[in-house]
């Protein structure tokens, strides 16, 4: 895609759902600038930001918001997260494909922003990124599960200032309803994971093991229910 109306990527598809509307969207890890091209292209957002922290993508970014016309209505930006970009007038900010730790650093150095909604989509260590959101004041108000290669899931997440209380299970599950297929097979494929490694560390006798094995069979349970 070069700034086109279509949009493949069911990861970025996902994120664009949850986008507002009307606003000015902030996306940061742009890469070649897909998202923000999209919504402005769509009329999603009246405008948008594409940061990046790397000139490389930040410069494939710039020349496919050319080829689609759209140099008056997306600024591009370098930037290291939230740091170098001003927050008047952003309503939401997506924080899409990089690991959950990373994403809950850049959050944590992105106060100014808290007034914002944030769209955030894991690629790794989901359930440690929905831990520091409910231990740091952020509600995770709505989540979906997308299939690409693998499973990913998507969140849509407000600052309250409030922090929320969670179980280990919860933390893997999140907000997810349980109740479409990709849904039920992302909480699945979380089930499966703990599960061997439950069994990994039961093969080097751990006491830990039996923790992983129960928290497996919760999320099975889930599952079953949604």
């Amino acid at each position: 895609m070069s700034g086109l109306k279509e949009l493949t990527d069911k990861r970025l598809l996902a994120c664009a759902a949850f986008v507002s509307g009307g606003g000015i969207v902030c996306d940061v890890g742009t890469d070649h600038a897909y998202l923000p091209c999209y919504l402005v292209k769509n009329g999603v957002c009246k405008r948008a930001v594409a940061a990046d922290v790397n000139p490389s993508p930040l410069a494939a970014a710039k020349e496919n918001i050319q080829r689609a016309g759209l140099e008056d209505k997306i600024d591009t930006v370098l930037s290291d997260g939230l740091d170098g970009i001003s927050p008047k007038g952003i309503t939401d900010v997506v924080i899409a494909g990089m690991g959950g730790e990373l994403i809950a650093d850049i959050l944590g150095r992105g106060k100014a922003f808290y007034g914002a909604r944030f769209i955030l989509q894991p690629m790794t260590k989901p359930e440690r990124l929905r831990q520091w959101l409910w231990e740091n004041g952020f509600e995770i108000t709505c989540e979906r599960a997308c299939k690409e290669e693998i499973y990913y899931t998507v969140m849509l997440v407000k600052y309250t200032g409030k922090n929320t209380e969670y179980t280990a299970a919860q933390s893997y599950i999140g907000a997810l309803e349980g109740n479409t297929d990709d849904d039920k097979d992302y909480i699945s494929k979380q089930a499966e994971r703990l599960r061997k490694k439950g069994e990994g560390l039961k093969k080097s006798g751990s006491t830990e093991a039996e923790k992983y094995m129960q928290l497996a069979e919760k999320l099975d349970r889930y599952t079953k229910q949604g």
